[in-house]
């Protein structure tokens, strides 16, 4: 940010600040660092993280079948095991009866 230390500091000196207190205010403010954001840089970071979330979005959506897929095999095998399980432990029951 540029300023103008002599305008800003005849300004001070007519809103009421003395000499020294309006230079000393209006060094201070010319060297107030030049990276502040303004509102249209927001406005195209804003714009920029919208872009990628949609990306995230779409990729998101593209994964999904396959993980339902998977976990749906998953649960399938989980029951398989379970079952098969369940048969041992049955069969082993009856062997001890019978």
């Amino acid at each position: 940010m540029a300023s103008d230390t002599l305008s800003i500091s005849k300004g001070l000196r007519a809103a009421g600040f003395n000499e020294q207190q309006a230079d000393a205010l209006a060094t201070h403010i010319a060297v107030l660092p030049s990276n502040l954001v303004t509102k249209q840089d927001l406005a195209i970071e804003v714009s920029r993280l919208e872009h990628r979330i949609d990306q995230l979005d779409h990729k998101v959506d593209q994964i999904e079948p396959r993980l339902l897929l998977k976990l749906g095999a998953g649960m399938a095998a989980g029951f398989g095991l379970v079952l098969t399980a369940i048969s041992i432990g049955v069969g082993a029951i009856l062997s001890q009866l019978g």
